[in-house]
């Protein structure tokens, strides 16, 4: 139906000359524009929008107008999810969407990172494809895929190559840039600041990753056209942020629940139009016990968050934002069916969740699957660590540096100063005090071909055996960390047997698994499934000494260039602050 046709037959609707096919009466409305609850309204939905949505009348019916009393509840917009990874946590794309249709998010705008840091530009449009036609509406932005150093970034696209799939509408624009990357030398840095200059040319946004930035360096961040970040962690962060023009994303999901320590922002008398609410990603474990985006507003609801706000962060301050509010964010005449109803302002439980006039959820049910995803073969193999190196491994030619730098004294080592930051250390493995829980930490390429590097790590906690992950962040390597070389050699073996993701192993007994064959970072089972296995896994850790929450998102992320402040790879540990590549001697 074109464009023209379509809201002259939605004018009528709204004037009583045509029925609409659906009626929602006698409701408490939120009004996402004003911040107002406003009661006995009725919502008059024709061919998928919105025709009408103001005091209640009787409109004209037909044979198939359906209505819907809601007498006593409270309609609001769908909630609209503005930054997270949907293939960063473990399970498949299907369950995402399986999982996020009960929650009341009608639509996602998803991050590309993951599977394109393994599989370059078949990451980005295979996750794109399986966008199309799902029960939720999806828009995506395109990974800049930051590394550690150009070696981690072998399968970054060049920038033209990324042409078309920035040209899509569902494309928004790129994704996180972690700001110490667009200003480094080279052609590494020269890559992304093209990308950004790319995108807002055409007209799209360049979303930002800020974490540790602040002052000068910024504000000459801000100068490359960024829009927003989901980093801050202080209500003196957020509010540096939105003076520069960010709109900032706080975010309360499984990788960190930053409600509490912003808290503040909301009892100053500011503006709060740029303030979004938003998840970063949700781990199984948490989408099975607490939710998605539902979980982070009940949290804001419940830290006294006034719901008119809490509801304005997640509809359409993110529609305002993305540019989206001419079709979704508010519940006014032309705009996208896309609603939820729940019991009350404080009572977020959705009754009904409606997206693009299907309804998909109703008292508990969902009355929508997920369209299946399709990934080529060769995204499921791509653990592929050759004889030569995986020889050198079993017979211990890699973990022959770091045991002779342990009789010689003086070494260098990562040191975990909470479960997801690390600082640099010169360790003195002769003295008992300084040498306690140190372990070995191997990041070993496994799909270029090209080395491994052996480290230290001081600070795990783990007591027994080895642990090994292909699911880390921003990087290629499978990182292994472990107490002696033989459960390490185990832990390699069986990552490249099972085609990726997690292992624990006790010399060589395997303790427990979390196969994710896909780009070796997510399975393809049940929700269910991957969450047991994973708790399992995590269980096994903490068993064994490790006493850090969620031990193995602390392992999955020591490659990271997105967290300060010592990190490794393949060719050495990196140091963030000046980005040298640093061996294990002192």
């Amino acid at each position: 139906m074109e464009e023209m046709e379509r809201r002259f037959i939605l004018s009528k609707v709204a004037l009583g000359e045509v029925p609409p096919d659906m009626v929602i009466a006698n409701a408490n409305l939120f009004n996402s524009l004003t911040g107002e609850f406003v009661g006995r309204q009725s919502v008059w939905i024709k061919n998928n929008r919105i025709a009408y949505a103001g005091p209640d009348h009787d409109p004209l019916k037909g044979d198939g107008t359906t209505v819907i009393d809601a007498r006593g509840m409270t309609v609001l917009p769908g909630l609209i999810e503005g930054h997270t990874h949907t293939a960063s946590n473990r399970y498949g794309f299907e369950e995402f969407v399986r999982y996020v249709i009960p929650t009341g998010v009608t639509t996602v705008i998803t991050e590309t990172i993951e599977l394109a840091t393994v599989a370059g530009r078949d990451g980005i449009e295979y996750l794109v494809k399986g966008l199309e036609g799902q029960p939720v509406r999806f828009y995506y932005t395109i990974a800049p895929l930051c590394g550690l150093t150009p070696s981690e970034e072998i399968n970054a696209p060049a920038n033209e190559e990324l042409l078309p799939l920035l040209k899509n509408p569902q494309c928004l624009g790129i994704g996180e840039i972690y700001w110490g990357n667009i200003f480094l030398e080279g052609q590494q840095g020269e890559r992304v600041r093209e990308l950004a200059s790319i995108a807002l040319e055409m007209g799209k946004l360049v979303e930002g990753h800020t974490a540790g930035a602040s002052g000068r360096k910024l504000q000459a961040y801000t100068d490359f056209g960024v829009s927003s970040c989901h980093e801050p962690i202080t209500d003196e962060e957020v509010l540096e942020r939105l003076r520069l023009g960010y709109w900032v994303m706080i975010r309360e999901g499984s990788i960190r629940k930053e409600l509490p320590g912003v808290a503040g922002i909301f009892k100053k008398k500011i503006d709060f139009r740029r303030l979004i609410l938003s998840t970063d990603g949700v781990d199984p474990e948490g989408f099975l016990e607490e939710g998605y985006l539902d979980a982070s507003l009940r949290s804001a609801l419940k830290l006294g968050v006034p719901p008119q706000l809490a509801y304005q962060m997640v509809t359409i301050n993110v529609a305002d934002h993305f540019g989206l509010d001419h079709l979704i964010g508010s519940l006014s005449p032309g705009k996208m069916a896309d609603l939820l109803i729940i019991p009350s302002p404080q009572d977020f439980s959705p009754c009904l969740v409606m997206c693009d006039g299907k309804i998909i959820f109703r008292d508990g049910k969902s009355l929508a699957e997920p369209k299946k995803v399709f990934f080529p073969d060769h995204m499921f193999h791509t653990v592929t660590i050759p004889e030569a190196i995986f020889s050198s491994i079993k017979g211990g030619a890699l973990a022959e540096p770091a045991v002779a730098l342990a009789k010689a004294g003086k070494v260098r080592a990562m040191e975990l100063v909470s479960r997801l930051v690390t600082k640099e250390s010169m360790i003195d493995l002769e003295k008992p005090e300084e040498s306690k829980d140190v372990i070995m930490i191997l990041a070993l390429d496994r799909v270029g071909n090209r080395g491994a590097f052996m480290g230290l790590l001081k600070g795990f906690g783990l007591e027994r055996g080895a642990y090994g992950t292909t699911m880390s962040w921003d990087s290629p390597d499978m990182i292994v960390v472990g107490c002696d070389t033989q459960s390490m050699e185990t832990v390699i073996g069986r990552l490249k047997e099972i085609g990726g993701g997690g292992v624990y192993a006790i010399e060589e007994e395997i303790v427990a698994e979390f196969p994710a064959p896909l780009c070796g970072v997510a399975s393809l089972k049940p929700m269910e499934i991957v969450g047991e296995e994973v708790k399992k896994l995590e269980a096994s850790l903490r068993k064994n000494g490790v006493k850090w929450e969620k031990p193995a998102l602390t392992v999955d992320t020591l490659a990271s260039p997105a967290i300060p402040h010592l990190r490794i790879t393949h060719k050495g540990y990196v140091r963030l602050k000046d980005r040298k590549v640093l061996p294990v001697e002192a």
